[in-house]
């Protein structure tokens, strides 16, 4: 089992192009407005912004008499969510229209795409960011140095880790002289709405002709297996907490094919934040085991999440995550926040503070030292660039 348990929120995505929770509502209205922009610069139409934009609309007459913001994503998921429990039909439709178009807004500003295969090579084309990549690389990097891989938390809906993972396990990322340091592993999102995928990871030539005749690079491919315990097999843990576009919202049954983990489904199973996450919900065996890690768990890094004071929810969560936690050594927190003017530093360390108790607030590290100084402090950035320098100051 991990010692480590990494809990990524909405900043880890922004670099892939995917807005905070506090712009999504104002990117949803720019892509209602005009739709998203092409390559070619036209513009495609996306009717469900739209048509979500004007469920908004609808909430406006509340105002009167109820305070919430309608430019936060959150707060009008939450009143759409209790619209349904003292609503009908047309109410779930509402909510139903607005995941699916939260969906489509991500898929649109999200950078790091799967866009298939190079033809007549077979191999996986790179795209997005290579921040992601090198996330992977340098946990792998570890992992051949002998530290476990860590437990992966994430609020995101997005698919940036899963398609990041397949550019480097499939393609020409490691060849024969730099191998993976495993050669099967299994993908385990803790949900039945996603079982496990199995994967053999089998090295081979990539071969094509150009100018200088025939050309070979090293490189991988995926086989896909049974799900099985027999022989030795790495597994990747990672807890989408709050559901994801690749979830259908029916529990699956463990016959799904490869392509399944890094393609969005038509209806994703999206959790609004005012659901209870532990009664009778789907992603109820998610946060038991997200629970489980965080409690024996060492090292604790935090990345891109401010802990917001409206998310009591959370700060309960870690409370009795970390309270029966007799090994915890170190919490370390990624955040621009923590780097920007004195007041709203002060607000995000006491939030943070106020979950611990007093001796393990001496172990929290606000503001992580990164090399070389060019990197912006607190960022997704900032912290790949200290797992790829300095692994044993997150990894135990």
């Amino acid at each position: 089992m991990t010692d480590t348990v990494f809990l990524l929120g909405a900043g880890f995505s922004k670099p892939a192009g995917i807005p905070l929770l506090g712009e999504f509502v104002d990117y949803m209205l720019q892509l209602s407005a005009r739709g998203a922009k092409r390559k070619d610069n036209s513009f495609q139409d996306l009717p469900i912004v739209r048509e979500a934009m004007n469920i908004r609309n609808e909430l406006d007459g509340y105002h009167g008499r109820a305070n919430f913001d309608d430019r936060d994503i959150e707060d009008l998921l939450s009143i759409l969510t209790f619209n349904v429990l003292g609503g009908g039909k047309r109410d779930k439709a509402k909510l139903t229209l607005m995941a699916k178009a939260i969906a489509e807004t991500i898929e649109v500003t999200c950078q790091v795409r799967h866009p298939g295969l190079q033809p007549g090579r077979g191999q996986v084309i790179e795209d997005g960011p290579d921040l992601y990549r090198r996330f992977w690389k340098a946990l792998f990097k570890a992992k051949n140095s002998g530290t476990k891989l860590p437990t992966i938390l994430t609020f995101n809906y997005d698919l940036v880790l899963e398609r990041s993972l397949l550019q480097v396990v499939s393609g020409t990322s490691f060849g024969f002289s730099s191998r993976l340091p495993f050669d099967r592993f299994r993908l385990t999102y803790g949900t039945a709405h996603a079982p496990d995928r199995q994967y053999k990871i089998v090295y081979t030539n990539y071969n094509s002709h150009g100018s200088r005749g025939r050309m070979y690079d090293e490189g991988s491919v995926l086989e896909h297996e049974p799900t099985n315990d027999i022989g030795s097999i790495e597994r990747i843990e990672l807890l989408k907490l709050h559901g994801s576009l690749n979830f259908p919202q029916k529990p699956q049954r463990d016959n799904l094919t490869q392509s399944d983990w890094w393609a969005p489904v038509a209806d994703p199973y999206i959790l609004p934040p005012v659901f209870n996450k532990i009664t009778g919900d789907g992603l109820a065996q998610t946060w038991r085991l997200a629970l489980d890690r965080l409690r024996k768990a060492r090292s604790i890094v935090i990345v891109g999440y401010s802990l917001p004071q409206t998310d009591i929810y959370m700060q309960y969560f870690l409370k009795a995550a970390v309270g029966p936690n007799l090994d915890l050594d170190r919490i370390v927190v990624f955040d621009p926040v923590l780097f920007s003017s004195s007041e709203r530093r002060d607000a995000m360390q006491e939030r943070y503070e106020a979950c611990f108790s007093s001796q393990l607030r001496r172990r929290i590290q606000f503001t992580p030292t990164v090399n070389p100084p060019s990197v912006p402090s607190g960022t997704t950035e900032a912290f790949v660039s200290m797992l790829e320098q300095n692994p044993q100051s997150l990894l135990y």
